[in-house]
């Protein structure tokens, strides 16, 4: 034990000797302080299960962001695809296909902020979000909302409703690409996991909110399937 009653590293070495002519054995004890060097080694092993430890976390992260991003991409891409084919097959049509193009602008959009989220590297090494705040106007929502799971509707033939509830604040400060990356994912679920021919509605209610400045929003998705 050190001065300071912390314990040390010692290294202990037995040393047994045997003089003939007195016919006895003696053993010399030899100590040497290793204490440094087993710290330092200590302190090694410490950092290396550290960095073992980081590393496996970030590997869990970016597994978990990519599934994830790759359900959130699907969806728009199904929404681009099919308006392209509808666009294709009303080719005869101006103000159909302007209809089409603007619902494929709209899917594109998404999209591009979607992949522009995956690039962002340093977050997804992070496992952090960075929320962004602008100015929205919550009817675009909705109406983004429609726009890109319409064509999942159309597909299996389900009624969508959305509608709204005690609005008073239409203009919000939110981060519109997570909103609609909450909302396009319980969606699209209820969606399939719908059968065909089944009923999704969506409501959004606005609550009130003790906080001057802020407002309480909350969104119901309600679907009869499983």
């Amino acid at each position: 034990m050190g001065k300071n009653g912390e314990y040390l590293w010692l290294e202990l070495t037995l040393i047994k000797f045997t003089k003939v002519e007195e016919e006895a054995s003696y053993i010399a004890f030899a100590f040497l302080n290793v204490d440094e060097e087993e710290r330092e080694k200590e302190n090694q092993r410490k950092m290396l299960v550290d960095a073992l430890a980081a590393a496996e976390h970030a590997n869990k992260a970016k597994t978990t962001f990519l599934n994830n991003m790759s359900h959130d991409i699907r969806t728009p891409m199904n929404a681009i695809i099919g308006y392209t084919a509808l666009a294709a097959s009303h080719l005869d049509d101006v103000d159909l296909i302007r209809d089409y193009l603007s619902k494929i602008s709209v899917s594109s959009s998404h999209l591009l902020s979607l992949i522009n989220d995956v690039l962002d590297m340093s977050r997804i090494e992070s496992g952090r979000v960075k929320i962004e705040e602008k100015e929205v106007h919550l009817p675009d929502v909705l109406h983004d909302l429609r726009t890109i799971i319409q064509s999942n509707i159309a597909s299996k033939q389900q009624d969508l409703f959305i509608d709204t509830q005690d609005i008073v604040h239409e203009d919000i400060v939110t981060d519109k690409l997570r909103l609609n990356q909450v909302l396009l994912n319980i969606v699209s679920n209820a969606i399939k996991f719908t059968p065909v021919g089944g009923i999704i509605s969506v409501r959004i209610s606005e609550k009130p909110c003790a906080l001057s400045g802020y407002t309480t929003f909350e969104f119901r998705i309600k679907d009869n399937g499983i």
